[in-house]
């Protein structure tokens, strides 16, 4: 006779089906958290480029409560190039240990939470370091944020930058049990708050009060970005003239999920000028500090180079892909001539890709046949089959992306 298993203490608390638990009793173990009721939000005045040469210690550009997001990478120190050309400046402020590295982090964290608006967002990419020791750089600035800066925190990404296949074996034994070492494929982006976990103001007292109060995330970003593991490449350093750069996605999806329209977003590590581009795509204000003029004035050319491509717009490019299609397949871009319509498109529906999707192609002549659509002699299910009334040929159309709930491939 089967026994049914008893209800662990844990029980009420976990992922899938269970994700709507009450675990309150789990969390009555531990302190409440203090929650703020200040909702002052002071403006930021005009910064130019935003690509600031100064420590980010001491921003005194930027006035308390004002940024609504930080999203950085701190420089490691751990032996990059960019260690070589600044270690020689007495001046810099470079640390010379790990302790040092941590008490600067401490002081520019600090910096950036009095410049966060109530509700601000702050959040830090960093690579767990060595493995001999291992040392956890998140869990260290999980400390700084959470427990000497009093941030409420919110959860920590893990994010996949490359595949299984790759990664540095250096330091190890091979097919070995003497001395294996894990592989790093993964870095960390911890997420935290300054002293309430909701924006300050609700939305439509912002928009009375004429502070960014518009979303630009779509939903089928918005279910990717809550995950908590990221698929996004890594940058190369030789294309970006930085020796660690990271992918413009990492920062846009964070400022997609966590800022309005016209928020300020800051970098006080600002490098490559990585986050200040996001920003520029997505419709904030960016600022970020460097304490290397080279990093700072590419930073700039970066900018710069976005402004004009944004200025052009994608419709140059777009004809040119689709020269020699026909002219039901050009009326599929007809309507999304500027560069952020498609986008607001989709965020002011609030539908998935594949509605998007269905509906442009539609509107351009084709007629839907089925949905979904399965080829059994390949063994491969599309979301859904069209035809062209013009020229009557069937397609079979997949929807995917890095945006989108789809999962392209075999499915059998």
């Amino acid at each position: 006779m089967a026994h049914r298993r008893e209800a662990t203490a844990t029980s009420e608390f976990g992922s899938g089906r269970r994700e709507n638990h009450d675990s309150s009793r789990f969390y009555d173990r531990f302190s409440a958290p203090v929650i703020s009721t200040d909702d002052t939000v002071n403006p930021v005045d005009d910064l130019g480029d935003g690509c600031i040469l100064g420590d980010a210690r001491y921003m005194g550009d930027l006035p308390d409560n004002s940024v609504a997001l930080v999203v950085t990478s701190p420089p490691y120190f751990v032996g990059k190039e960019y260690e070589a050309a600044v270690a020689g400046r007495p001046n810099a402020g470079i640390p010379t240990s790990y302790l040092e590295y941590l008490e600067m982090l401490h002081d520019v964290f600090a910096e950036c939470v009095r410049v966060l608006e109530p509700g601000g967002r702050i959040a830090v990419n960093v690579a767990n370091l060595g493995r001999r020791p291992y040392r956890s750089l998140s869990a260290d600035v999980i400390r700084i944020l959470q427990d000497e800066l009093g941030l409420l925190l919110r959860g920590e990404v893990v994010w996949q930058k490359a595949d299984g296949a790759t990664g540095s074996v250096a330091w190890g034994s091979f097919r070995s049990a003497s001395n294996p070492v894990l592989r790093d494929v993964t870095e960390r982006v911890v997420v935290a708050s300054k002293g309430r976990f909701d924006r300050a103001r609700r939305p439509d007292r912002r928009e009375e009060e004429g502070l960014p109060h518009e979303n630009t995330v779509t939903t089928d970003e918005f279910m990717e970005a809550t995950l908590d593991l990221w698929r996004i490449d890594a940058e190369q350093a030789t294309r970006v003239g930085h020796p660690a750069p990271f992918p413009v996605e990492l920062p846009r999806r964070l400022i997609d999920l966590y800022s309005f329209r016209g928020d300020v977003v800051l970098d006080p590590f600002l490098g490559s000028g990585s986050t200040l581009v996001a920003a520029l795509r997505a419709g904030r204000r960016g600022v970020g500090y460097d304490v290397d003029a080279d990093y700072v004035a590419l930073a700039a050319r970066r900018l710069e180079n976005e402004r004009q491509r944004l200025a052009e717009g994608v419709a140059a490019w777009r004809r040119r892909d689709l020269a020699g299609t026909t002219t039901s397949q050009e009326g599929l871009f007809a309507h999304l001539d500027g560069s952020d319509q498609a986008q607001n498109w989709a965020v002011g529906t609030g539908k998935k890709a594949g509605d998007i999707a269905k509906e442009a192609l539609v509107s351009a002549g084709f007629e839907i046949v089925k949905a979904p659509a399965t080829r059994r002699d390949l063994g491969i299910q599309f979301p859904f089959t069209v035809t062209d009334r013009a020229a009557g040929r069937l397609w079979y159309v997949e929807v995917a992306g890095a945006f989108t709930t789809a999962r392209p491939g075999m499915r059998r």
